[in-house]
């Protein structure tokens, strides 16, 4: 630009004010104009041209205020804030919690009027901030602080009492408060016994106790609010055992004969104690069989949860001396409560009949067999309920497998098939003798009960199950040898396969992935002797989620940039079309995806596994309720590796325990399919070209003939490897890999030195991540 005369220059800043503002407008800003642009020219006369600083901008007169600026407010209640805004033609503002617009449920909401509703769960940081800021100008704002407290209170019900084995008690948590919190309750048991022998409680408060008497037999319930985890109620409960045994046994015995010796357990009512015995022999004369051999037959229901379990006891051929033996039955439910019987055993010709008992169906068969001791004469002669090889009325003795029923035509046949009557017989049981010829004083019974027809049982008999768990059932078909059974599922909600689970031709099975509705239904066992004969089951699938498996389930301390945890189970909420289930990392709620109601991801963040120790994993379902609580070992590295040789002399190596954490990968990758880091190829790498030639077969590094010597290789994954991992080589630092560098298409580049005395042979390649994962490529590398 022209600079100005310096006339004009001077003329214009010599102008009066008066002079000034008699000029036109126009004027005035064309000198301001001209001045700007000299300002900015070169020449001599720029330092004669006057510049300033443009005026600061005018300060903002408005102001935000906020009341109440302090306050406290109870779970879940609402708080309105009012914001006065002033210096504005627009007094609206805009709310935000700690920055959040709008809130969100962990730290509280807030509308667009200013009402705070305070979250149904206490935060760890309870105190919030509450923010009104002016919509005109939003460098205008104003807080207040506001702490969010709980009054909730928790009463347990009912408070110490004593519940028998195997009984089941519901309790229940009242919540007391003033505000409007999450009333969830998180129930716990603990105790000296737990968590394997204490019992079980599910998600609605329902305590089962333990089928065996725990030492000390004490456990306590805790009902915590999930809403104010400090809140919780405390119940103590004492397992008691009142259950009685039975044992029937004879006063004396003969040598070498056998006599059924049976044990009766009657439940309390109400009651489940473990029914199982242990039977044991002993004597001051004896020991092991020189006592004699007890042999359990059956057990067999007998109606208000007692359990009959019939032994066979055979004598010993020789007396001991002192020739009174001892036997003892023990519960396994209490231990202290067993029974036992003195037998004294008598010399003589002695007589077994096997099996001592059994339970017939009308019309069915089964086989004795009869031993002789203590005489050279082994007949026998069989008698049914005192009558000669029985009658049609109290079963016959028949040839063995003679069809129709053969009857004997000698007396010394020492194995025969008895056949039950078509009618019950009276009485029932019947006794089947069989008696030596050589001294018929001595003989052997069997005591057999006829039924009508096939009694199918199945056992256990009822049951509550969470979602996808694996349960295995069993049938005895009391009445028949032939045990086979079919099985099936029935029930209203049975209708849909699959929809009840599933249960194959052993009687596995396996709930399904949520509970159908309604969620109780029977497992049936049909009898393959006589199908019109069936026992079912009661089963009940659980409503509340449940965590069966994660993946990983371990990993170690120090993963570097944290995974995908992925939780498997049932009853979970899936994300369409939602809303979904939450995952609980550690107490902490993450973004969680559940693709299906049995699976559900959520990240686990590198300072989550930091340190070695335990994280909890939990689901939080969108009604609130909350899942088993299941922990994700965090396993401390190894500080070192042990090697272990093995030599064609030692090809085995004991008492060696070799822990392996899952791969971080787990959660991403199919169940058994995992590919991280797995090693796909192999090859030597051209520097000349950078190219790499893959091959499956292991990598030659040739010893040099003095020194060290390099070898550039490549390596492939599937998963792509990077030079971030670490790459080793199995031996005593003869083979080293100096460097390392990408080549693409998740191909690395490693360059190899060997010593000249390097020892020959096969050699592993290990690879390991950020995350502490690794793998072996065993044999990649020969060294020749």
């Amino acid at each position: 630009m022209r600079p100005l005369p310096p006339n004009a220059r001077t003329k214009f800043h010599n102008a009066g004010q008066p002079r000034i503002a008699a000029l036109p407008l126009f004027i005035l800003l064309f000198a301001a104009a001209l001045t700007l642009g000299c300002a900015g020219s070169t020449g001599g006369t720029r330092s004669s041209v006057a510049t300033s600083p443009p005026p600061p901008p005018t300060p903002s007169s408005i102001t935000v205020t906020i009341t109440p600026a302090a306050t406290s407010l109870l779970l879940g209640n609402t708080q309105t804030f009012t914001a006065t805004v002033t210096g504005s033609a627009d007094t609206t503002v805009s709310w935000t919690v700690n920055a959040v617009a709008g809130g969100n449920p962990t730290i509280g909401t807030i509308t667009a009027a200013g009402a705070y509703t305070a979250p149904a769960d206490l935060s760890i940081t309870p105190t919030v901030q509450i923010s009104a800021t002016s919509n005109s100008d939003p460098t205008r704002t104003a807080s207040a602080t506001l702490t969010v407290i709980s009054d909730v209170a928790i009463a347990l019900t009912p408070s110490a009492i004593g519940i028998e084995l195997g009984a089941t008690q519901p309790f229940r948590a009242a919540i007391s408060t003033s505000g409007r919190p999450d009333l969830a309750i998180r129930w716990s048991i603990s105790g000296p016994a737990c968590p394997a022998a204490c019992g079980s409680l599910d998600a609605s408060g329902n305590y089962t106790a333990p089928q065996i008497l725990p030492a000390p037999a004490t456990v306590t319930v805790t009902a915590q609010s999930v809403a104010d985890p400090s809140k919780q109620a405390s119940t103590a409960i004492t397992i008691t055992s009142n259950f009685s045994l039975q044992l029937s046994a004879p006063s004396s015995i003969a040598s070498g004969s056998s006599s059924l010796i049976a044990a009766t357990l009657t439940p309390v009512p109400g009651s489940n104690p473990n029914t199982a015995l242990s039977w044991a022999l002993s004597g001051a004369g004896c020991s092991d069989t020189s006592c004699g051999v007890l042999a359990v037959a059956t057990t067999q229901p007998l109606g208000g949860g007692a359990m009959s379990t019939s032994a066979t006891y055979t004598a010993p051929a020789t007396p001991p001396s002192p020739n009174t033996v001892t036997i003892t039955v023990t519960p396994q439910a209490d231990p202290a409560k067993k029974a036992q019987a003195n037998v004294t055993i008598q010399p003589g010709v002695g007589v077994i009949l096997s099996p001592g008992t059994a339970t017939l169906a009308a019309n069915h068969r089964i086989t004795l067999t009869a031993q002789v001791f203590g005489s050279a004469n082994s007949a026998v002669t069989w008698t049914v309920n005192g009558f000669a090889n029985g009658t049609g009325t109290v079963g016959q003795i028949c040839v063995v497998a003679s069809i129709p029923c053969q009857p004997l035509t000698a007396g010394n046949n020492l194995q025969v098939d008895y056949e039950a009557p078509g009618a019950i017989p009276i009485p029932n049981p019947v006794t089947v003798r069989a008696s030596s010829l050589a001294d018929s004083t001595r003989s052997g019974t069997a005591q057999i009960t006829v039924i009508n027809h096939d009694v199918v049982t199945v056992l256990p008999s009822t049951g509550t199950l969470a979602p996808l768990v694996v349960q295995q059932f069993s049938a005895t078909v009391l009445g028949t040898s032939n045990q086979g059974v079919i099985w099936q599922i029935q029930g209203t909600a049975c209708a849909m396969s699959g929809a009840c689970g599933a249960i194959d031709a052993n009687g596995v099975y396996t709930a399904p992935g949520s509970a159908p509705s309604p969620n109780s239904f029977t497992i049936v066992a049909i009898s393959a002797d006589d199908p019109s004969q069936s026992g079912f089951a009661n089963l009940t699938i659980a409503i509340g989620a449940n965590i069966l498996a994660l993946h990983p389930a371990s990993i170690y301390a120090g993963a570097a940039n944290g995974f995908t945890l992925r939780v498997d189970g049932g009853n979970f909420a899936a994300s369409t079309p939602g809303p979904a289930s939450v995952l609980l990392i550690a107490g902490s709620a993450r973004t969680t995806t559940c693709n299906s109601v049995t699976e559900c991801t959520a990240p686990v963040t590198a300072a989550d596994v930091s340190a070695a120790g335990n994280l909890s994993v939990q689901l939080r379902n969108p009604d609130n309720t909350t899942s088993n609580s299941v922990s994700l070992i965090v396993a401390a590295p190894n500080t070192s590796d042990e090697i272990i040789s093995l030599t064609s002399a030692a090809p085995s190596a004991t008492t060696k325990d070799i822990v392996v954490v899952d791969p971080t990968t787990a959660g991403v990758s199919l169940p058994n399919a995992d590919v991280d880091l797995n090693l796909a190829a192999l090859g030597i790498f051209s520097t000349a070209n950078n190219s790499c030639s893959l091959a499956g077969n292991p990598v030659h590094l040739p010893r040099p003939a003095t020194g060290l010597a390099a070898v550039d290789i490549c390596l492939f994954s599937a998963s792509g490897l990077d030079a971030s991992m670490t790459y080793t080589v199995t031996g005593p630092g003869d083979v080293t890999v100096i460097a390392q560098q990408p080549a693409g298409l998740g191909i690395i580049h490693l360059t190899v030195q060997i010593s000249a005395a390097a020892i020959p042979g096969a050699r592993t390649l290990f690879i390991q991540n950020t995350n502490l994962d690794k793998t072996a490529a065993t044999g990649a590398l020969e060294v020749q």
